[in-house]
């Protein structure tokens, strides 16, 4: 009897850790690190228009380097895409819309712009920074009066300010 209680203990023991390891496993990610998809709002009610929201790898204009995606004309210290992009297409001849991108790494030194596919390289576009304001918690990059395309938000990284070295030698009080 004392050994099947040992084997029923041990085996229990086991069952409890693969359970445990199981559940640490498929624990669901925190929703507040993703980024939302870009948003369009047309310059004038009654505009229509086709918009969709692409994921980076199926942006055009991108190499892949270590398994991530990047947008050509950047090196991977150079530039990044900042989630997903957007393809707007269907506007008419002198209707433009707005685009705004979920900036979240804002004043965590990224700094970023909205560009435009232009078919051979990324353009760089006119961005204005939107700061959260009353229940609003979100930063957004958007640009205005843009038309048919192929968008997104590039950033990167300006890192840590350099080190300063003294000049002179620290002067030691005992």
């Amino acid at each position: 009897m004392k050994k099947t209680g040992k084997v029923l203990l041990a085996s229990l023991l086991v069952v409890g850790l693969l359970t445990l390891t199981f559940s640490l496993a498929f624990a669901m990610a925190d929703p507040s690190t993703g980024l939302a998809d870009p948003v369009v709002k047309p310059a004038f009610s009654g505009e229509k228009y086709t918009s969709l929201v692409l994921s980076p790898q199926y942006l055009p204009g991108t190499f892949e380097q270590d398994g991530l995606v990047y947008p050509k004309g950047f090196g991977p210290s150079q530039g990044q895409f900042s989630g997903s992009g957007l393809k707007v297409s269907g506007l008419k001849a002198g209707e433009t819309v707005s685009l705004s991108f979920d900036y979240k790494f804002y004043n965590f030194k990224w700094t970023g712009s909205v560009y435009m596919w232009s078919g051979t390289k990324w353009v760089k576009l006119a961005t204005k920074t939107v700061l959260p304001t009353g229940d609003d918690s979100m930063t957004w990059a958007t640009v205005s009066g843009v038309g048919n395309g192929t968008y997104a938000l590039i950033i990167g990284n300006y890192g840590l300010p350099p080190t300063e070295v003294p000049t002179e030698a620290p002067i030691i009080i005992d």
